[in-house]
């Protein structure tokens, strides 16, 4: 099965098509970008999201290739795309010109200054990418971090922690709203670690995650057993230096 690691790497790694430099040869040149910060889509108008999500996706439904992608394109600018959404948002930029002189460091700071992903939308499609969700853009858009959280599918025994299992942020011992938080378990082991002993991996915005989206090592620091009135095993834990986090571990 695709690992949570793996998938984040496709992030990483996308591919864009900087369109057609020679009209005769037909030959391509493909530049490479990264995702690297967290967005949360916020529709207020006048907010930077807003004016974010407005700049990636302007475009006109007489022009084709546009029309063909344009849900997929909204998907990125919302911070709830896959990969390829991101492909095809950052080659709409440059087929459109939004990106004047093409190179690898423009169409970097492009994607730096419109493009994010928000934790729910790596969730979702990570699950999507396992065959574990079905792939929709109503889906994608709109699965909160919140609604990940289940007491029948809970883990509330620590050793039975697995690879791909969810960890959803509690507020006391109910789940965290507005926003909440959700991440993945990448590995897990029970003893004491030097820089932890759990491996995550999240979008996030929390000040001392960089960049944005990572794999990061967490500490258990108390393992608080499934009782009233939480009904499910809650994990204390340590995330980029701050002590602290509740979360309930949930098998999707």
């Amino acid at each position: 099965m695709l690992t949570p690691l793996e998938f984040m790497t496709r992030y990483r790694n996308l591919t864009v098509d900087a369109a057609i430099d020679d009209p005769v040869a037909r030959m391509s040149r493909l530049i490479t970008a990264r995702i690297t910060k967290y967005f949360m889509m916020d529709w207020t108008a006048g907010t930077h999201e807003r004016a974010d999500y407005n700049t990636v996706t302007s475009g006109s439904d007489t022009v084709a290739w546009f029309k063909a992608n344009k849900e997929r394109i909204r998907n990125a600018a919302m911070g709830k795309g896959a990969p390829g959404d991101y492909e095809l948002a950052l080659s709409w930029a440059v087929r459109s010109k939004k990106i004047p002189v093409i190179t690898q460091t423009a169409v970097q700071a492009y994607c730096d200054q419109h493009l994010g992903i928000d934790c729910s939308g790596f969730v979702t499609n990570y699950l999507c990418a396992c065959g574990k969700r079905t792939l929709t853009n109503d889906a994608v858009r709109n699965t909160s971090a919140a609604s990940y959280f289940n007491i029948v599918t809970a883990v509330n025994d620590p050793g039975r922690i697995l690879r791909g299992d969810l960890l959803v942020w509690l507020s006391g011992n109910s789940v965290k709203m507005s926003p909440g938080h959700v991440a993945v378990v990448e590995s897990y082991v029970a003893q004491s670690l030097h820089g932890g002993n759990m491996r995550v991996v999240e979008a996030t915005g929390a000040p001392g995650a960089n960049p944005k989206l990572l794999d990061s090592l967490y500490t258990v620091e108390q393992i608080i057993p499934k009782r009233a009135p939480a009904h499910v095993m809650i994990l204390v834990v340590k995330r980029h230096g701050v002590s602290g986090s509740r979360v309930a571990v949930i098998r999707p």
